[in-house]
């Protein structure tokens, strides 16, 4: 809620972004007695309305005709039994004013979304403690622009070729800087802009490189590691103003941040004005974000549909901070103040959403990724002409989504006003084991008097092939040697031998044996012993053609 303020005025309650107003002539006033009880009675003998009890047993007195408040006051006051009495002030509810930030009128983005009535909800004040860490995983950051100065974190990284180090990365480009300050650059500080989620802390991650020509450029393995060192070490909400092909690697390190860090994942749906699916944007779980214009239209250069879109932003023409030492980089310098830079992409919408993102979380400590994905989808501006209709992520049921502004733009006045929506239902339980099998028949603890089964199949084959010999076996306590032969009438040609192990009846155990190259009838044996000396012998047929 703002922050409450009283006037020293008598009527009814009211609330109100105004200024306070004039007493009311209600004349009430605020009687507590010491036996709340007994109030009807004497307001009513006093000549006196009895308007009601508020729930902490104060009577709220209607002063009769003729009398002052004044005189009416004085008049309880010197009861024995009245506590206290005092006037029903006005309360007015205590808006924000414009933060003293020069360059704050020029950021037409933040009136558009209802940053100030945001901020009058929460925080209430400019002088907020320390927020919901953001990450931004960008070109680096430039560590003395007065407005960002005081908002990095202790934390930082440059993930560049395997692995990061950290440390608070230097900004070669300025893209990484601008994107912070939108995000969170230090407010009503008297010094250049208005960061969004101006109380969270800044951890800036540099995934970019020199591509040999001046020109930044990033691989999906630094990315991918930028994401999950933010994570790690505590951004909760994790910018990405960065895109291209699939990447699996890419969409693994959202899914690592959401899933296992808990932490929101906004990333820019690009800016090539076409349906196509940009990475991160599209991967599950991220929110995309597409870019709009100073009257709600969306951007010329904005990439549109799902699943690219999940929100739109402000992203045309974005007054932000930048290195001094680029200021001849800057497209509208020598117009644009040093330090500071307008740019348009929906590089600059998406970390609106991230600032907006940081500030639900700081509201509500306790708030899951889904939930404030919820807060967003559910309170977003549906703004533009276009038809909104289903919602093709299937992500909110009482939602209406557009392909060029997905849910709707943003609105932070909305969104930090509503209620954190309860969380989804847990899934169903997974289906109970099937019962483990039966136990197996206890082993016969008698002598072993029964001697093995042999079972053996007949074999057939060319000349000169090699023939699998195939048996069973199967005994009372399931260990056997065998011994197998191959006899051409009595003459033995082949021996063959196993030794003692556990044998199974369900498997067929066989031997190779090569034919000889000569047609004829021949025939093996087998000789199966168990431990206790039982033996069975069985024989079978081999036909060579």
């Amino acid at each position: 809620m703002g922050l409450l303020r009283r006037a020293a005025a008598t009527g009814a309650l009211a609330l109100a972004c105004a200024s306070p107003a004039a007493a009311s002539s209600g004349q009430t006033i605020l009687v507590k007695f010491t036996r709340p009880a007994t109030a009807p009675t004497k307001v009513e003998a006093l000549g006196d309305d009895l308007v009601q009890q508020t729930l902490g047993h104060v009577a709220v007195v209607k002063v009769a005709p003729g009398e002052t408040e004044s005189e009416a006051l004085d008049a309880y006051r010197s009861r024995p039994d009245v506590v206290y009495a005092e006037p029903n002030r006005i309360v007015h509810l205590f808006g924000l004013s414009d933060p003293n930030d020069p360059y704050y009128a020029d950021q037409w983005a933040l009136p558009t979304i209802s940053a100030l009535a945001g901020w009058s909800t929460f925080p209430g004040t400019f002088s907020a403690p320390a927020g919901t860490p953001i990450g931004i995983v960008d070109t680096g950051v430039d560590a003395t622009n007065p407005d960002l100065a005081s908002r990095l974190a202790s934390s930082g990284a440059t993930c560049l070729g395997g692995g990061c180090a950290a440390g608070t990365p230097t900004d070669p480009w300025g893209h990484g800087t601008h994107v912070s300050g939108i995000a969170g650059a230090a407010t009503n500080n008297g010094a250049g802009v208005a960061g969004l989620a101006f109380s969270s802390p800044i951890i800036p991650v540099r995934v970019f490189h020199d591509d040999g020509s001046g020109d930044p450029i990033a691989f999906s393995s630094d990315v991918a590691d930028g994401i999950a060192w933010a994570a790690q070490h505590g951004a909760k909400v994790i910018n990405l103003s960065l895109g291209g092909g699939y990447s699996l690697t890419e969409c693994n390190a959202v899914e690592l941040a959401t899933s296992s860090y808990h932490a929101v994942v906004v990333a820019a749906a690009g800016n090539s004005n076409v349906p196509t699916p940009t990475y991160p944007a599209a991967c599950p779980g991220a929110v995309g974000v597409a870019a709009t214009d100073e009257s709600d239209v969306p951007a010329y250069f904005s990439n549109y549909g799902s699943p690219n879109v999940f929100v739109s932003a402000p992203g045309v023409y974005v007054l932000s901070t930048w290195p001094a030492a680029l200021d001849d980089a800057c497209p509208y310098y020598p117009g644009d103040p040093s330090g500071y830079c307008h740019l348009s992409g929906t590089s600059m919408a998406s970390p609106y959403v991230t600032g907006l993102a940081a500030l639900i979380m700081s509201e509500h400590p306790e708030a899951s990724v889904w939930q404030v994905k919820q807060v967003l989808a559910q309170n977003s501006d549906k703004v533009g002409s276009f038809a909104y209709g289903a919602d093709p992520y299937g992500f909110c049921a009482a939602c209406t989504w557009e392909a060029h502004f997905g849910y709707g733009r943003i609105s932070v006045q909305r969104a930090l006003a509503a209620p954190l929506p309860e969380p989804p239902p847990p899934p169903p339980p997974p289906p109970p084991p099937p019962p483990p099998p039966p136990p197996p028949p206890p082993a016969s603890t008698g002598p072993d008097t029964k001697a093995p089964v042999v079972r053996l199949y007949p074999a057939r084959g060319a000349r000169g092939a090699l023939l699998r010999l195939r048996y069973r076996v199967n005994d009372d306590r399931g260990h056997t040697s065998e011994r197998i032969r191959v006899y051409r009438r009595t003459r033995v040609l082949k021996r063959f031998s196993r030794a003692l192990r556990t044998t199974d009846s369900a498997v067929a155990y066989w031997v190779a044996w090569r034919a000889p190259q000569r047609v004829g009838r021949f025939r093996f044996c087998v000789r199966a012993a168990d431990t206790a000396g039982n033996s069975a012998a069985a024989c079978a047929a081999i036909t060579v053609r």
